[in-house]
C-alpha cells in the first residue's frame, strides 16, 4: 500500500565540510569519542548519585528551621561582676527561627566582654565590643521581646507593672505576669523571682517611710522581682528573659517548664501568695526592705527544699 500519509524521516550522518573525503576512518574516531563521552557522563552521574545525599543533608543542616523546637527550656548565665547579676540580656530572632541571646560576660575588666548563645542550637559566640555593636546594628529590626503576647486561643499573657512612688518603689510589688482570657477576665497572676547565691549590698532607701525604723545603712538583698520580656513561639510556648539579669526561660501557656532552674534559682509563685505574706508582715509592722526580703527568701528556700525531696 506504500507509505501514503506518512513522512519517513531518515537520519544521515554527514561529515563536516572538508572532511567528506576522510571516509570510515574519521567516522570511527568520532564514534569512539562519543562512546568515551558517554562513559565519562555515566561516571559523573554515578558520583552525583553517591554524594548527592551528603550535599542535600549538609544544605538542610545549614538551613534548618525552627520549629520543630528541641527540648531546650532555659539558660542561666554567669554573673558579670562580683555581687552584680546585671548582664543585661538582649534577644534577636534569626532567619532560621532560632534566637541569638546576647549578654555582658564581665563588667570588672577594662574592656567589657560580651557573649552570645543561639537558644535552640546551643551554639556560642564571643563578641568584641565592635562586633557586638555591629551585630546589633545589623539585627536592630530583629530584636525580640514584648510586654504582651497573644495566644492562639485569644488568651493574653502580659507583664504587669504597678505604678508606685518613683522615690519609694515597693521591692516586690511592682512586677508580675497576668494571664487573661479574650474577654479580659484574669486567669492567673504569677511572679518571677530570682534567689541570689550571694546577697547584693544595696544602700537603704531613706525616702521610704517603711525604712524609718531600720538602723543599718545597707540592705542585703537576696531576692529579686523580675521584669520579663516575652517572646511567643510557634508551638504556643514562650520565652521570658530577665531584662535586668542573667537568665532566659521557656514556659508553656500554663507557666510550666522543664527547666531545672525553676525552684533552684528561679521561682514562679502565685501573686496571691506574696500578697498574703505582705499582709501578715504589715500586721506585725515588719515591712522594711530587709524584713520583706528575708521573709521572701525563707519562703523560696522552703520551695527549693520541697522540690529536692
Amino acid at each position: 500500500m506504500g507509505n501514503k500519509g506518512f513522512i519517513i524521516l531518515r537520519h544521515e550522518t554527514r561529515l563536516p565540510a572538508g572532511r567528506q573525503g576522510l571516509g570510515h576512518g574519521y567516522m570511527n574516531r568520532v564514534e569512539g569519542d562519543l562512546i568515551k563521552m558517554k562513559k565519562r557522563n555515566k561516571s559523573i552521574l554515578l558520583i552525583l548519585i553517591i554524594f548527592l545525599p551528603f550535599f542535600v543533608s549538609w544544605s538542610f543542616a545549614e538551613d534548618k528551621k525552627y520549629p520543630p523546637y528541641p527540648d531546650v527550656w532555659g539558660y542561666h548565665f554567669q554573673w558579670p561582676g562580683a555581687g552584680n547579676k546585671y548582664a543585661p540580656i538582649d534577644v534577636a530572632k534569626m532567619p532560621d527561627g532560632d534566637f541569638m541571646v546576647t549578654y555582658i560576660k564581665n563588667w570588672d575588666e577594662k574592656v567589657n566582654k560580651y557573649g552570645g548563645t543561639l537558644y535552640f542550637s546551643g551554639e556560642k559566640r564571643e563578641f568584641t565590643i565592635d562586633s557586638y555593636d555591629q551585630f546589633w546594628r545589623t539585627h536592630l529590626n530583629d530584636r525580640a521581646g514584648e510586654k504582651r503576647i497573644i495566644l492562639a486561643s485569644g488568651d493574653t499573657i502580659e507583664q504587669t507593672s504597678i505604678a508606685t512612688s518613683a522615690q519609694c518603689p515597693d521591692p516586690f510589688y511592682d512586677y508580675y505576669l497576668t494571664k487573661k482570657d479574650r474577654s479580659g477576665s484574669i486567669l492567673a497572676r504569677k511572679m518571677l523571682l530570682y534567689l541570689c547565691d550571694k546577697p547584693q549590698k544595696l544602700k537603704v532607701n531613706r525616702y521610704c517611710e517603711r525604712n524609718n525604723s531600720y538602723k543599718k545603712e545597707y540592705v542585703l538583698k537576696t531576692v529579686q522581682n523580675i521584669y520579663a520580656k516575652l517572646i511567643l513561639l510557634k508551638d504556643e510556648t514562650f520565652l521570658a528573659y530577665d531584662t535586668n539579669g542573667n537568665f532566659i526561660l521557656r514556659l508553656n501557656s500554663e507557666f510550666s517548664t522543664k527547666s531545672s532552674l525553676v525552684n533552684s534559682k528561679i521561682f514562679i509563685i502565685e501573686r496571691a501568695s506574696y500578697e498574703e505574706m505582705y499582709r501578715k508582715q504589715s500586721e506585725k509592722g515588719e515591712i522594711n526592705d530587709q524584713e520583706i526580703n528575708d521573709v521572701m527568701a525563707n519562703y523560696l528556700i522552703g520551695l527549693r527544699k520541697e522540690g529536692a525531696k
